[in-house]
């Protein structure tokens, strides 16, 4: 203890003579402006609707309706065809779907069964609507976008589970690598059920707990995507009732005595989209057992939406072989127009991300004209004529500027061709960024949900005005929350964000692989870009349970709060120096570290590290006052 004192009061005073000149370097930040809180007013009486009110943070207020029950005329989907006994239902729900568009007011209502449907649902301009599952299942094998809704209104989902046919393709299996000896660069895959061992089951190869099969082994991680890497494998043949050999190029040498969760696909397509400025829709007791891709996207201008009690993970019946649920994202919500919820769910075993929150930003490659200039973004954002574009600067700092969109064209090479309405202003030049004022995707609330054990990141919020707060986070490969803005020549993702609020959230043996628990920063082609992108980040009140590496990594801030909270490093894990410990970058100001328990901190670990002198001291003030609590 004598000699953790000497350290602190060294650092103290390295810190107190270095500060005049930080001072100089670093000068004090004024706090931001404080936001515009949104307050809808309560919706007009309407016979077929009923509101739910959503408070979310700092009083914001909004509401998302869906169809009154007593209002609702029933219609069984047998009297269009679809039934349990039928090969493919596809014709005949898309018919029942069409009539629900012709007729508001109906109530779709399955009768309990699996039906098989080979194709696509479209759902369109359904207005009024309450599609009932009744328990009924959604048995499909089409790649694409699966069940898709464009342009509807108060339109509810309910009851209804939707499964991949395992059957015609197994989306994942369980499987341990052996080093064959005697043969270069060979590996023995061995399969935990032989009747997935199949050589269309190497398409993702990720390690596993070998303890749960479950994904995230702890403390390492080792994973190799034939799309990312299409010269790994040369040869593959079936040896044994359940063997694979494989012979690799050499990258997977260190693959051998480990267990693999073996993929037959990635990012495949979408089993629920909702696009094309769908408002006011909930998808209420939804089973997502399986797809080839993301399991619901939202986007294209949709907002006022509830997800609420949706169970994504595999089927319960079949727990003891089937590994994975789905093989990306469990939901995805990208240019979406905000206001939604997203309660009382468990979302698990998929291959990537439990819910990704962001807007596309455009990086501006020309200017051609007065104009006109051609940016590069990835998929999903969108510009449409009549929309207004914000600006931000190389620096990635909003720059007051505004065009309105006359017109935007896709080019052959990817990019878009958008010319605006007036001249642009002369500060716009290459490398400045924009993004659509009209889709940004704010205002949110996330509680009450159960994230566990999958491939990658659990909440990614990279849009601003959201809470999360009750909810369980445990065993996640990755982080278990990530505030970013992403742009890597892949996907273009945040627009930077305000004003979120992570309060009173379980993080149990988060980040197994040892990356950090909580990581706010930007990621320009790796690197951050020094701005202040994020502002008004505050986490209370939470536990943080059994850790593997860094508690936090932050950057990128203006305001960042980190209060009451209680910290235990666990025995779950190797011991390390550094675990539990939080690290703020230089680009952090107005930082708040105070009232924290650390019930079995080792010596630093509570002292927060900072390479800006003003921010150091700033955070470890209240630790260097005792102020800062270890038990």
């Amino acid at each position: 203890m004598k000699r953790f004192q000497k350290v602190l009061i060294f650092l103290v005073v390295l810190a107190v003579i270095a500060a005049p000149a930080a001072y100089l370097a670093f000068r004090p930040t004024p706090l931001p402006e404080t936001r515009e809180v949104l307050v809808e007013p309560t919706p007009a009486a309407n016979e077929r609707r009923e509101a739910l009110e959503v408070n979310g943070i700092g009083g914001t207020r909004f509401y998302i309706q869906s169809p009154k029950e007593q209002a609702l005329q029933t219609v069984p989907v047998s009297q269009f065809g679809a039934s349990p006994d039928n090969p493919n239902n596809v014709d005949a729900l898309n018919a029942a779907f069409t009539y629900c568009a012709d007729h508001p007011g109906t109530r779709l209502l399955f009768e309990k069964g699996d039906y098989l449907v080979t194709g696509q649902l479209l759902l369109e301009e359904l207005k009024d609507v309450c599609i009932d599952g009744a328990g009924a299942k959604l048995l499909y094998d089409c790649s694409g976008s699966f069940f898709t809704l464009h342009h509807c209104e108060c339109l509810e989902i309910r009851g209804l589970t939707f499964d991949w046919n395992w059957d015609k393709m197994p989306l994942g299996a369980i499987a341990r690598a052996e080093t064959v000896k005697g043969e270069k660069n060979t590996l023995d895959f061995i399969f935990d059920d032989p009747a997935y061992a199949r050589e269309d089951m190497l398409y993702a190869v990720c390690q596993s707990d070998p303890e749960t099969g479950t994904y995230g082994a702890k403390g390492v991680y080792i994973e190799s995507y034939d799309g990312q890497n299409p010269d790994v494998i040369k040869s593959v043949k079936k040896v044994g009732e359940n063997t694979l050999r494989v012979v690799h190029n050499g990258a997977w040498a260190h693959f051998g005595g480990n267990s693999f969760i073996l993929r037959s696909t990635a990012y495949g397509g979408s089993l629920i989209d909702i696009y094309e400025q769908c408002r006011d829709i909930t998808l209420d007791g939804l089973k997502l057992f399986g797809g080839t891709g993301m399991g619901i996207i939202v986007g294209e201008k949709t907002s006022h939406f509830a997800l609420r009690n949706l169970f994504i993970g595999p089927d319960p019946e079949h727990a003891d072989t089937r590994c994975i649920s789905l093989d990306a994202d469990a939901v995805h919500i990208n240019d979406s127009d905000g206001c939604f919820l997203i309660e009382n769910c468990e979302f698990s075993r998929q291959g990537d991300d439990d819910v990704n929150i962001n807007s596309g930003v455009g990086w501006v490659n020309s200017v051609d004209d007065s104009r006109t200039l051609i940016f590069e973004a990835d998929g999903s954002m969108n510009l449409d004529a009549g929309d207004t574009a914000v600006f931000r600067n190389t620096r990635f700092n909003l720059m007051g500027v505004t065009a309105k969109v006359e017109s935007c064209t896709r080019l052959e090479d990817g990019q878009r061709k958008v010319t605006f309405t007036e001249d642009l202003h002369k500060s716009v030049k290459k490398g400045c960024f924009l993004f659509n004022r009209d889709n940004t995707g704010g205002h949110y609330v996330i509680r009450n949900n159960y994230f566990h054990e999958h491939r990658a990141r659990s909440l990614l919020l990279q849009t601003s005005d959201g809470l999360v707060e009750n909810n369980t986070f445990y065993k996640m490969t990755h982080n278990a929350i990530k505030i970013i803005m992403d742009i890597n020549g892949v996907w273009h993702e945040g627009t930077g964000a305000d004003n979120i609020l992570v309060r009173n959230n379980k993080f149990i043996e988060c980040a197994v692989i040892g990356t950090e628990v909580i990581e706010v920063g930007t990621h320009l082609l790796d690197k951050s870009n020094h701005s202040n992108a994020f502002t008004n980040i505050r986490i209370e009140n939470n536990e943080f349970r059994d850790i593997c590496g860094n508690l936090m990594v932050v950057n990128n801030v203006n305001n960042f709060v980190f209060r009451n909270n209680t910290i235990t490093r666990g025995d779950a894990f190797r011991h390390d120096i550094g675990q539990g410990r939080s690290y703020f970058l230089s680009d952090c100001v107005n930082v708040t570290l105070s009232g924290n328990t650390y019930t079995d901190a080792a010596p630093l670990t509570r002292v927060a590290r900072s390479n800006n002198p003003i921010v150091w001291l700033r955070m470890n003030a209240e630790v260097l006052r005792g102020k800062e609590e270890t038990k």
